[in-house]
């Protein structure tokens, strides 16, 4: 019989892990059901909820994990939004077309890492907001594969269900991906360059290869969702994929809460997607708005502290 003293052990181990397997089992139940009662308003609504939880807990590697200002998060969106419009525009499935999204996803910042790992502070985060501009630009500017300033045009969703399915499935993947993260050696790492970068280096980390890893595993999640945005609403232009709103949202959704933490972020996504929706129904014109005030909020809360 085990002790006592194991058994609490055990528990305690347990604890937060079976908090988090009854989060997600809630959120999986809610999600399976609601559409159903609420129809097609709560199944858009959803996936919204869905799309910007994913946003948010990919973008909390680099901004939350790591640290770093991150503005360049909108350049995978837009690159999987555009990515999955041209592989179904030619007749591939959903699925596959959302595996050639992932798969440059992961090229495109394996290579982006090379230069931008070598940077800190603002300066990275003015680097990234200019790869956010210029990817707006080439999509507008290679017309004869991106339609240009149009943008491209889908056929209307033939499977509204399979969308909603790997939405959901893509959320819950990047929370278990960003819980299991946090507690990993490379999760570790990251927090250790995150609160002295140089120290970091002294004891053995390369923080170089731990910064790339970071822009890697935040890249995919938000390119798969870029293409399961394009694919609902069946049309992509490049104001719209490469807007600053997509890179702004995730820094706001990781920062109003508690940036390193899974639960943070998720919380930050719920309560911006339920912001964003009232103001659509009442005050329209004022949605950007919100990201101006909210940034103030968090500005200041961040000067206060020590």
């Amino acid at each position: 019989m085990a002790s006592p003293d194991m058994t609490i052990s055990q528990y305690k181990q347990f604890r937060p892990k079976g908090i988090v397997l009854i989060m997600l089992l809630g959120l999986t139940v809610l999600v399976v059901f609601v559409p159903a009662l609420w129809g097609a308003y709560g199944r858009i609504l959803l996936i919204t909820t869905l799309l910007y939880i994913t946003m948010a807990l990919s973008y909390d590697v680099v901004g939350g994990l790591l640290g770093y200002i991150y503005l360049g998060h909108g350049v995978f969106f837009g690159l999987g939004a555009y990515v999955t419009s041209l592989a179904l525009g030619r007749g591939q499935t959903l699925p596959v077309s959302l595996t050639l999204a992932a798969c440059l996803a992961l090229s495109v910042a394996a290579l982006l890492g090379l230069p931008l790992i070598r940077l800190r502070g603002p300066v990275f985060a003015l680097a990234t907001l200019g790869l956010l501009l210029l990817g707006s630009q080439l999509a507008s500017n290679m017309s004869s594969w991106t339609g240009g300033a149009a943008g491209l045009s889908l056929p209307p969703n033939p499977s509204p269900k399979l969308t909603y399915a790997l939405t959901l499935v893509l959320a819950l993947a990047t929370i278990l991906t960003h819980w299991q993260l946090r507690v990993s050696r490379l999760g570790l790492k990251l927090v250790t360059v995150r609160e002295d970068e140089d120290m970091a280096e002294s004891v053995g980390i390369d923080a170089s290869k731990a910064k790339r890893l970071a822009l890697i595993i935040s890249a995919i999640p938000v390119a798969l969702a870029g293409g399961l945005q394009a694919r609902e609403i069946s049309f992509v232009i490049p104001t719209e994929a490469f807007g600053l709103e997509h890179s702004l949202a995730p820094l706001l959704m990781c920062m109003l809460f508690k940036p390193g933490t899974t639960w943070g972020p998720l919380l930050g996504a719920v309560f911006l997607t339920a912001a964003q929706e009232f103001i659509w129904t009442t005050l329209p014109h004022f949605r950007l708005s919100l990201y101006g005030i909210l940034l103030i909020i968090i500005g200041t809360q961040r000067a206060r502290r020590p």
